[in-house]
């Protein structure tokens, strides 16, 4: 992955950081995600997938809050 694509996304979680109930745990999803994708688009993939397939409702949520931020930025 590009690292303006990476910088992209770890922006969008520091946007987001506040809002999170666990923001540590999101960010190590992020980092593993970051590290397994190629390009912004299998990010999104790979982690739309983890996503869903979380059990706690709350870290869906926090997964959610973040998706749309890089979204966001992403369409900008």
């Amino acid at each position: 992955m590009r690292e303006a694509e990476a910088k992209l996304v770890r922006d969008s979680f520091s946007s987001v950081m506040a809002y999170l109930v666990y923001p540590q745990d999101l960010r190590e999803l992020i980092e593993r995600v970051l590290s397994e994708s190629q390009s912004i688009e299998t990010f999104l993939e790979k982690f739309k997938q983890a996503i869903s397939a979380e059990a706690d409702s709350t870290h869906k949520t926090d997964g959610q809050i973040f998706l749309n931020e890089l979204r966001g930025h992403l369409t900008s």
